[in-house]
């Protein structure tokens, strides 16, 4: 069925004649092709304007056709896929087989991107394509060979960072670093990975690990990175638990040939993180002036912001305020606006804020998706096992933690977020009457993090549960305070909703009104519910979810209503 009669356009005239432009032509070839389709006769109507655009992209008529859809539809909300673009030229989707050649002939040349999705493809239009468009020039693809060192590991951490944001998918990724190391085979890296075996006996998987392990170092100067990040670079076909425990054993590909080992610091193994041999950094980039930090830190402490998954977090009006106050300050141009007038008026320029209230209300996951949003990294502060050493050196420690948080302020473009998680313990009141070494060394440690975050230049964020178990001489120093309520009513439905996307606005509503949970006790309860269609094929009813909720509840026996079922 066709679809109906778009406006009619507005035509740029210049001495008497129609303007010629590539956005003219496209705008023209979308609007015959979307009245009457992909008929000889449409294409014949149109046949200056494709001959116009053909000529600047370099693409048959047919490819200019499909990049006017895409267009059309890129800067919107509505999905180009396969579907989208079969019945914008007036086939069957199985017609439209026909003319996936010409479809992936614009991916290959830069003109479009798929986007990886639930249900398949959708395609957008490269920012270089936009602007061969808005500038009516020739377009030129992203330059991909003849690189230099710095620009091949900035197009390789494009890649990685497509893929982590689900935009690409494994198969892309895997051609896209391949034709990558193809056309670049010149450079140093390029040649050692040929030497050391990489394009040869290493499997698609070992090669992607690799490649993400030295971008890191390249990137940030860190060379260590946990296991489970680099199983996110297996094949679907491939065990993670066999691949596990040839990373335990140590007879993993990377490990055999002196890639990879074990992280670790002091003497200690860390056999959850892997990190870049000596060898490794010596002879794989010689050619590059590489950022060395001056403390060693853990990768497992470090949260790198592009590691970090976007969630999807619903706050009461409230806290939702404060959250983009803080937002606000943690972008880069005004933190460092902010900073420089606060050392104007001789004030302390560090911020120190503290999230607290029930568990479940989203204070960590607020940190981690404030981070990923500003572009932070954060650094992880572990108190339990710094005060699990030696009394005497606990001491020690903890100012080395605020030293080496210094020192990646200093090597940092953006200071990372200091973040105290479940701080309940170490920012409790202090114990006067001292009378055991541990209570002395807890109250000395206390007078130490106070210190120095009157010192601090950067950013500390602590989370608790209790917050009236605050020392005072710590609640002075927190700048912003944020509580974190359980939901409201409006909340809960939109997490049941972002939860189980399928489930009834009248149903989601059921469950908002019969139980007043936190996000982490939904997430329990999805989480249940996903177990459950596992193991049985069955997706959970309405019914199904209820005896979850009252499972969530426990012993509590909630006055409830009848759902209607």
């Amino acid at each position: 069925m066709r679809k109906r009669a778009l406006p009619i356009e507005k035509k740029c005239v210049c001495a008497g004649q129609e303007m010629k432009s590539q956005v003219a032509c496209l705008n023209r070839i979308y609007r015959e092709v979307h009245m009457n389709g992909m008929n000889q006769e449409a294409l014949d109507s149109i046949k200056e304007d494709i001959d116009y655009v053909s000529g600047l992209f370099h693409i048959d008529s047919v490819g200019v056709v499909l990049l006017a859809a895409v267009l059309e539809n890129s800067e919107t909300n509505h999905k180009m896929d396969d579907e989208a673009l079969a019945e914008y030229i007036g086939c069957t989707n199985i017609e439209f087989f026909s003319h996936r050649e010409e479809l992936e002939a614009l991916v290959n040349a830069g003109i479009i991107r798929p986007i990886c999705g639930h249900f398949g493809y959708t395609y957008k239009v490269t920012r270089e394509a936009l602007d061969a468009v808005g500038s009516d020039s020739e377009f030129v693809p992203a330059k991909t060979s003849g690189l230099t060192s710095g620009e091949f590991f900035f197009r390789l951490k494009q890649y990685f960072n497509l893929y982590k944001r689900d935009i690409t998918d494994y198969s892309r990724l895997c051609i896209e670093t391949d034709n990558l190391i193809c056309n670049n085979k010149e450079l140093d890296f390029c040649r050692q990975l040929e030497a050391h075996d990489l394009n040869g006996s290493a499997t698609v998987s070992e090669r992607l690990m690799f490649l993400y392990m030295s971008s890191c170092y390249v990137s940030n100067g860190n060379a260590t990175v946990p296991v489970e990040i680099l199983l996110n670079f297996t094949d679907y076909m491939e065990d993670d638990d066999a691949i596990r425990r040839n990373f335990a054993r140590e007879e993993h590909f990377l490990q055999k040939n002196d890639l990879v080992c074990f992280a670790g610091e002091d003497g200690f193994v860390d056999v959850d993180a892997l990190t870049l041999t000596d060898t490794v950094k010596s002879d794989f980039f010689s050619d590059l002036d590489l950022l060395q930090p001056s403390s060693k830190v853990k990768t497992r402490d470090l949260v790198l912001a592009t590691t970090i998954t976007a969630k999807e977090l619903f706050f009461n009006k409230e806290e939702a305020g404060q959250l983009s106050r803080i937002e606000g300050l943690l972008d880069a141009d005004n933190f460092k606006a902010v900073q420089s007038r606060l050392v104007e008026t001789g004030m302390r320029k560090g911020f120190n804020a503290i999230f607290y209230g029930a568990p479940g209300t989203g204070k960590t996951a607020s940190v981690y998706e404030l981070a990923r949003r500003t572009g932070r990294d954060i650094f992880r502060v572990d108190m339990a096992k710094l005060k699990s050493k030696w009394v005497g050196d606990s001491e020690k420690s903890v100012r080395g933690v605020f030293r080496m948080y210094k020192s990646m302020c200093r090597n940092s473009e953006l200071a990372p977020i200091m973040l105290f998680n479940e701080a309940d313990a170490i920012f409790s009141k202090r114990i006067e009457n001292v009378e055991q070494s541990v209570d002395q060394m807890n109250n000395s440690l206390q007078n130490i993090i106070l210190e120095e975050m009157e010192g601090l230049e950067g950013i500390l964020i602590a989370t608790t549960n209790l917050l009236s178990n605050l020392d005072q001489a710590f609640e002075r120093r927190f700048i912003f305070k944020v509580e974190f309520k359980k939901p409201e009513r409006e909340s809960r439905v939109k997490i049941w909703k972002s939860m189980i996307p399928e489930l009834s606005d009248e149903d989601a509503g059921q469950l908002a009104d019969r139980y007043s949970f936190s996000g982490g006790n939904i997430e329990n309860i999805v989480r249940k519910s996903m177990v459950e269609y596992v193991l049985s094929g069955n997706r959970p009813d309405l019914a199904a979810l209820d005896g979850f909720c009252r499972e969530e509840m426990m012993v509590r026996k909630p006055v409830r209503k009848k759902i209607g079922f």
